[in-house]
């Protein structure tokens, strides 16, 4: 078995719950508190200006010309699809995108950040990777499966956000493609010790992505600062 099909094996139990969080039904369903949809933009926002940096910071870890062309090639285009899902967020919240940049760094942000950085200050370039990976590859899942369940109706007004992560075409299922196939093989040079090392900063990122669509539907900010 492909290392990235274990790490999709692993991570499995985890999508599903994600699947089945009340924030993600609640796209499929087509009905999320706006309350809930601005505190999740102002936090995505905060969150991508750290994956842009790691994403970037991945260039440094490798000396392959073609994963340098891939990781800088990406760059722009990330940036500006991402700004076109929060708007997608914000217009069916009835609020302007701009007024939640200034969004403070919640708790799980803060978390999430701090873990991808990590693997960029402690690790190689698939410590990176394997961090970066559940971003796209679990909002992919949602969109497929849910367009796949007959979600992404007319009427539902997150049908532009699903068709934008759903399809092979898209840039998250691209990208996570790209992803699983450098996990593949940079596996080639680690030990199976080395790997778990690996699998668990993959299963922390991927755990992490049910906590973000956690703290958002609930609005879990700091309590005490």
């Amino acid at each position: 078995m492909k290392f990235s099909d274990k790490l999709k094996v692993a991570g499995q139990p985890i999508v599903e719950e994600i699947m089945a969080h009340p924030f993600v039904k609640g796209i499929g369903d087509g009905h999320v508190p706006n309350d809930s949809l601005a505190f999740y933009v102002g936090q995505d926002y905060k969150y991508l200006q750290t994956y842009l940096k790691v994403y970037a910071a991945a260039i440094q870890k490798t000396d392959d010309p073609d994963q340098i062309k891939l990781f800088g090639g990406q760059l722009n285009l990330l940036a500006q699809g991402e700004s076109e899902a929060h708007q997608s967020f914000c217009k069916i919240a009835g609020i302007e995108y701009s007024s939640l940049h200034h969004a403070r760094v919640a708790p799980m942000t803060y978390l999430y950040n701090e873990h991808m950085y990590n693997s960029v200050r402690t690790g190689d370039l698939i410590d990176v990777v394997a961090a970066l990976t559940p971003c796209p590859w679990t909002y992919a899942v949602i969109g497929n499966d849910w367009i796949a369940a007959g979600k992404a109706t007319d009427d539902n007004p997150f049908k532009f956000w699903l068709d934008f992560y759903a399809t092979d075409e898209s840039d998250d299922q691209v990208m996570s493609d790209q992803f699983f196939d450098i996990l593949d093989q940079e596996a080639e040079k680690y030990s199976d010790k080395r790997l778990k090392v690996v699998e668990d900063r993959f299963l922390k990122s991927c755990e992490l992505e049910w906590d973000f669509w956690d703290q958002a539907y609930y609005r879990r900010d700091w309590k005490f600062i």
